[in-house]
């Protein structure tokens, strides 16, 4: 873990909030949520895919339009069948799957208020 993280906040990548990009999984696409470089949560997932499973991620684009194609190998981190929910990590990403993430999160945090400064202690 990075020295400057704070406890509560131990993710190694930023994530964007938004529900603005799907991914296609096995032939379906779904939803993302949390989405950064090193991985999403998927929502809406209704299959067989459990924690530890291997897949490949084959298209990536925004909500309701077309996907692009990509090949991201993940693994699924937790698998939540009631929520319908899986947390992926992506452990390979293609070069189109990079830079589509990269200008995704580079949008994300475009006009975000930078962090307040603490203020100095005056003793």
């Amino acid at each position: 873990m990075a020295k400057n993280k704070t406890q509560s906040e131990r993710r190694l990548n930023k994530r964007s909030k938004a529900q603005e990009l799907e991914l296609s999984i096995e032939g379906n696409s779904y939803a993302t949520t949390n989405l950064s470089i090193g991985g999403s949560m998927v929502e809406g997932y209704d299959g067989a895919l459990s924690a530890g499973a291997l897949l490949s991620v084959k298209g990536i684009g925004s909500s309701g339009g077309k996907l692009t194609k990509v090949d991201i190998r993940a693994r699924v981190n937790r698998a939540n069948p009631e929520a319908r929910q899986l947390a992926l990590t992506f452990l390979e990403l293609d070069t189109g799957a990079y830079e589509i993430l990269q200008n995704f999160m580079a949008i994300r945090i475009q006009g975000l208020k930078p962090p307040k400064k603490p203020e100095p202690d005056s003793d």
